[in-house]
């Protein structure tokens, strides 16, 4: 998990965007094939779509369809005086990988190249976005580990909760049996008690058994 201070983010973005490199290449929009330039970003394609669509929206409206981002009258003055038809595509072929290709066409279609004296200026626009990106890309990680880190703390709060609720569950079935015991022991007690008192009275029984059992044998003596 990625995390850093704002400021660290910052800084780490910028270096790695100017370090990034552009490359000379062609893409197809609709029957013609433009020249221009492209650079690979590692971020998924939603984010960089995003991004881009936000980066340039300050140059002018855009018009989108899919993959393309245009703007057929830009206005990036750093770039060109004149007004720019700005074609742009976002691609991907793998999650985590993604191709920015621009074409800038100045002065009535005169399409910036490598060898054009607007080229350090597009080569710094790309490079612009890419630490752009990049920035935005760091604070989604830090927000994402942010998110994680508080499902976690809200797991084991929930853990913490239900264990509470178990010592306290656990407490008053202690104390219930508690309560039996000591009312079982109250019972023995008596049943004890009792016992001795139903032997006494079994002896008692016995006792005037055989007394009765005496008078009734003196008796008969005396009849005969």
């Amino acid at each position: 998990m990625r995390k850093a201070l704002l400021i660290s983010i910052l800084l780490v973005a910028s270096f790695v965007g100017f370090a990034q490199t552009i490359l000379i290449g062609s893409e197809i929009f609709g029957k013609d094939r433009k020249e221009g330039f492209y650079m690979t970003i590692n971020i998924e394609k939603k984010f960089v779509e995003k991004d881009w669509s936000l980066f340039i929206s300050k140059y002018g409206g855009i018009a989108q369809s899919r993959e393309v981002f245009n703007i057929a009258s830009a206005n990036i003055p750093d770039i060109s005086p004149y007004l720019i038809n700005l074609m742009s595509k976002v691609t991907s072929e793998q999650k985590a990988k993604t191709k920015i290709f621009a074409s800038f066409d100045v002065d009535g279609g005169n399409t910036v190249s490598e060898n054009s004296n607007s080229f350090k200026e597009v080569e710094k626009f790309l490079k612009n976005f890419y630490a752009f990106t990049m920035q935005n890309e760091d604070m989604r990680l830090a927000e994402r580990d942010a998110e994680e880190s508080q499902k976690n703390l809200d797991r084991v709060i929930k853990t913490g909760d239900k264990l509470s609720r178990d010592i306290e569950k656990n407490k008053r079935e202690k104390e219930k049996l508690l309560k039996e015991i000591e009312e079982n022991r109250i019972e023995l007690e008596k049943l004890l008690k009792d016992q001795i008192a139903n032997k006494q009275d079994q002896e008692n029984a016995r006792i005037s058994l055989e007394e009765k059992q005496k008078a009734s044998s003196i008796l008969k003596t005396r009849i005969k």
